[in-house]
């Protein structure tokens, strides 16, 4: 049976999916609507228009541009809402909520698969699985290259994300979220395109760019040379809007 799924970019590395009645929100940060409007269609979440639906934050490292304590916030409009924080967040953050560790696995009460690899930044990545789609946000684990940072440096940092994406081998990955940050040049889409190229998606969207959408040109150059990179989505503002059919 195909399931039909929806996914919003709300900002940097925030996304929202929603399959079903469920709702799940990664990484959200700029808490600052565009324009007047505050809801998924400008990238900025209204409690209001979500407190119908069974939701799932995920919050993947403390960095404040992954994690903003509004989100917080939304349990006084939100029923039943759940969080999932990496476990490096401040633990005055933790209160009641699930935080979990890297490399650890848990499955919640209404049977969501919720996997962890240990970020080569900090924090987290998430593998989730629920009603048989899977769903992978890197948070801050990318292939982190610098020119100013030494040989050993950049080569240990490759090893390590190689080895963390060797634990994925094998998964059938629906929908991914992976790293592209355009501090790193010539190097930005590195992380992007080994883990397409060793473990690929059905479909994938780039993040942690803020809003320099001309990555988005060079994205599309790869896409043309390379086809594993065909299933990439490329993003063109807050709050567009993908339907997905899995």
């Amino acid at each position: 049976m195909k399931e039909s799924v929806s996914a919003w970019y709300l900002y940097h590395s925030g996304f929202t999916v929603r399959i079903r009645n469920y709702l799940l929100i990664f990484d959200y940060y700029s808490d600052e609507p565009e324009g007047a409007v505050r809801s998924l269609s400008t990238g900025v979440i209204n409690p209001d228009e979500i407190k119908d639906l069974q939701v799932l934050v995920f919050s993947s490292h403390k960095h404040p541009d992954h994690f903003n304590p509004v989100i917080l916030d939304w349990k006084q409009t939100v029923p039943g809402i759940r969080y999932i924080l990496s476990s490096d967040i401040s633990k005055r953050f933790h209160e009641d909520h699930i935080i979990i560790k890297p490399n650890q696995t848990i499955t919640t009460p209404d049977d969501i698969s919720i996997t962890t690899l240990k970020s080569t930044d900090a924090g987290v990545a998430f593998l989730v699985e629920l009603f048989g789609v899977t769903i992978y946000h890197a948070g801050d684990l990318n292939w982190w290259h610098w020119e100013e940072e030494d040989k050993a440096w950049n080569n240990n940092m490759a090893a390590r994300y190689k080895n963390e994406l060797e634990k994925l081998k094998g998964k059938t990955i629906d929908i991914a979220f992976l790293t592209c940050d355009p501090r790193q040049g010539a190097s930005a889409f590195w992380g992007l395109e080994y883990f397409m190229e060793k473990i690929g998606a059905k479909a994938a969207f780039p993040m942690h760019f803020e809003e320099d959408y001309s990555l988005m040109a060079t994205l599309e150059k790869l896409k043309n040379d390379k086809s594993y990179l065909s299933p990439v989505r490329t993003v063109s503002h807050r709050g567009e809007a993908f339907v997905l059919t899995l």
